[in-house]
């Protein structure tokens, strides 16, 4: 929702007035003097500077419902799917900001879409308009640079908001650098020794934008985007008399356009949004050791229409009913090829064409049943068809109900302690249903057509405790019951067997978060601040190639980040320093294990200088310590578990520290 609607805004159930009168203890409010010793530039510099609050950019998913993250701009969830919420929030400067709230546990008349705490960035009202122009450049110590320039513009005269942006899109991968590949076949025990460098680098583009505005007397609004995202990336390996490379040429364009309508309706509020996404993808990859030349070619094409529809009622002022319904429309079109030697690999699944027609209905209810106390309750009712057409021709039904609830408890604003219970269905990957490959990692995956979303119900437990000014503590216990685990299968094909994504049966996983925002002026550090998050994560599944339990593929037993600013108001600057202590995860495939990891510790270093609020000057120099990147592949003989180790494969990079700076200047 946008401000400068005057009337039409004020009349609306969701402006952000009415949420701070109707939830006084569930919404913390800061003013915007709040960030001015940290002179921020943009709302995401103000989302990051809230006590106890961990941003959230949400989830690339089908549909609309479930991609939400945790940030509101005027009460209202940014209708764009291909930009990502953190650019969006980059592009609203900090002095079009009036103040941001925190709502949590849920507020009257705010649709969390399933978030227990969200943040609502208020902006001013009144005619403006605003110019950024923003260049930044990424130099490697080897020499390669990723220089990014944007142009974005704001500008409202009376009730309409006009918005545009062009941008480059980088992508880069900060593991670039010079490492080792061995390659040891353990029957002869022979290992093959090859030096090893990296590169990756893609310049693209991007252009979005938007005009909000009133219609019928309502707010109207209309947005778009366009993305070109090339990412090419090359691994080089050498040793005498067998120099060879991997190269991946992968590259993505996406198209979108959004209608959003908002207005009252009688005593209610109607929110209706349409949105379609085009998308095209092509990825070309290449291996070609001595005697043994791999490629493989995928393009896919896809599309996605979402029709959604929400009434929101207010019988009486400590309940608010919401119902609802969603309709999306899914197609993915893809081929693949293999290519071994010169001579075509059949691939299970190598092509297809996959149709979802999906539906959900949706009703809840949140009621402040006693001052202290707050009840979300509610459900989804998903329904989907997805038919594959192609080699495997198969048509498929699911229907799942999501139930959801979420109590929270607070006795005095700086303290909440809420419980919650929520049924949540995954979503599958189209692509998982088409083969698909990485050369230089795994090697190639067949697809599966009989993939069934896996299920969780989830049980969690969280207090928060704020304190002073600055200060916050929270904790949350997770615990997720899992049916029809994703993870990977056997898939026998006429050319041999391949690995494939599947369900593998049931599971659990229990996680711990931990969050600190600690003000450090006591300690003698004058507008000093440690924001720190620690997770543990537990999960467990039985391998169904060793019948043994084991942790899900791809988690993440433990993260600790920790970010320390100062603000040091007569230099009119800022310094932060960010720590990292890396992570490490392991794929349980049925004829290899995969264990990667970044070995710690990661440290940025970073000064902006702020002389008037129009300027910024930026200077970091990020990965200090240089990281080490390490993926080793156990390959086994037959089904992992019961055949023999046949081959271990090793890479390893030392990663190359890099100099960040950045120029903004606001007009």
């Amino acid at each position: 929702m946008r401000v400068g609607l005057g009337a039409v805004l004020a009349a609306s159930l969701l402006s952000a007035s009415a949420l701070a009168q109707a939830d006084q203890s569930s919404v913390l409010q800061y003013p915007a003097s709040f960030f001015a010793d940290s002179r921020p530039s943009t709302a995401y510099d103000m989302v990051s500077r809230l006590p106890g609050f961990v941003f959230d950019d949400g989830q690339s998913a089908r549909g609309f419902a479930g991609t939400a993250g945790n940030v509101l701009i005027d009460g209202q969830r940014p209708t764009a799917k291909t930009n990502d919420l953190q650019a969006i929030l980059n592009r609203i400067p900090a002095s079009d900001v009036d103040h941001v709230e925190v709502i949590r546990g849920g507020a009257q008349d705010v649709d969390m879409h399933g978030q227990a705490v969200v943040a609502n960035i208020v902006r001013k009202k009144g005619a403006s308009t605003q110019l950024i122009v923003d260049f930044s450049n990424d130099i490697w110590t080897d020499g390669h640079m990723n220089p990014a320039l944007s142009l974005q513009l704001t500008h409202r005269v009376g009730e309409t908001t006009y918005e545009f942006a062009l941008e480059t899109s980088n992508s880069y991968d900060d593991s670039v650098g010079h490492g080792f590949y061995n390659i040891t076949d353990v029957a002869t025990g022979t290992v093959q020794h090859f030096e090893t460098r990296s590169k990756n680098l893609g310049l693209g583009w991007m252009t979005t934008g938007a005009v909000t505005t009133s219609l019928w007397g309502r707010q109207f609004k209309v947005n778009f985007t366009y993305q070109d995202s090339p990412d090419p990336n090359g691994v080089y390996y050498s040793m005498p008399g067998n120099d060879f490379s991997s190269l991946d040429r992968y590259a993505t364009k996406k198209g979108e356009l959004g209608l959003h309508w908002l207005g009252p309706v009688g005593k209610a509020e109607l929110e209706t949004l349409l949105l379609q996404r085009m998308e095209r993808d092509t990825d070309y990859q290449i291996q070609n050791p001595i005697g043994d030349v791999e490629s493989f070619a995928q393009r896919n094409r896809s599309a996605e229409s979402i029709v959604r529809a929400t009434l929101r009622y207010r019988p009486v002022d400590v309940l608010t009913l919401e119902a609802g319904a969603e309709g999306a429309y899914n197609q993915l079109d893809g081929a693949s090829t293999y290519i071994v030697n010169g001579a075509q690999v059949p691939l299970p699944s190598g092509n297809a064409r996959v149709d979802e027609k999906r539906g959900e209905a949706f009703a809840q209810a949140t009621w402040n049943f006693a001052p202290a106390w707050k009840l979300e309750a509610g459900s989804r009712f998903e329904y989907s068809l997805i038919t594959e057409s192609g080699a495997n021709a198969i048509s498929r039904e699911f229907f799942y109900p999501k139930p959801r609830l979420l109590l929270a408890w607070t006795p005095v604003p700086e303290t909440q302690i809420r419980a919650r219970v929520v049924r949540v269905l995954g979503q599958l990957d189209f692509t998982n249903f088409i083969a698909s490959s990485n050369l230089s990692a795994y090697g190639v995956n067949a697809g599966n057509p009989n993939l069934a979303p896996d299920r969780h119900w989830q049980f969690e437990l969280a207090a928060e405790q704020h304190f002073g000014q600055r200060g916050a503590v929270s904790l949350s216990l997770l615990h997720e019951d899992i049916a029809g685990v994703l993870d990977y299968i056997p898939v026998t094909g006429s050319s041999g067997a391949f690995d494939a994504p599947g369900n593998i049966g049931g599971g659990h996983r229990n996680v711990i978060d931990l969050e600190t925002t600690l003000p450090l002026d006591d300690i003698g550090l004058t507008n000093g601040l440690l924001k720190t998050t620690t997770v543990w994560r537990l999960s467990g599944v039985r391998d169904p190639a060793t019948d043994q339990t084991r942790e899900i593929s791809g988690d993440r037993p433990r993260n600790f980040r920790a970010t320390l600013t100062q603000d040091i108001n007569s230099l009119k600057s800022t310094w932060s320093a960010f720590f990292f202590t890396g992570w490490h995860e392991s794929y349980y495939r049925p004829f290899q294990l995969r264990q990667r990891g970044v070995i710690p510790l990661y440290v940025e270093l970073e000064w902006d200088y702020k002389p008037t609020p129009q300027w910024l000057f930026s200077v970091a120099a990020k990965n200090v310590g240089r990281f080490g990147y390490d993926d080793i592949n156990t390959s086994f003989d037959g089904l992992r578990g019961n055949g023999l180790v046949s081959e271990i494969s090793e890479y390893k990079v030392k990663s190359q520290a890099r100099l960040f700076v950045e120029v903004k200047r606001t007009f």
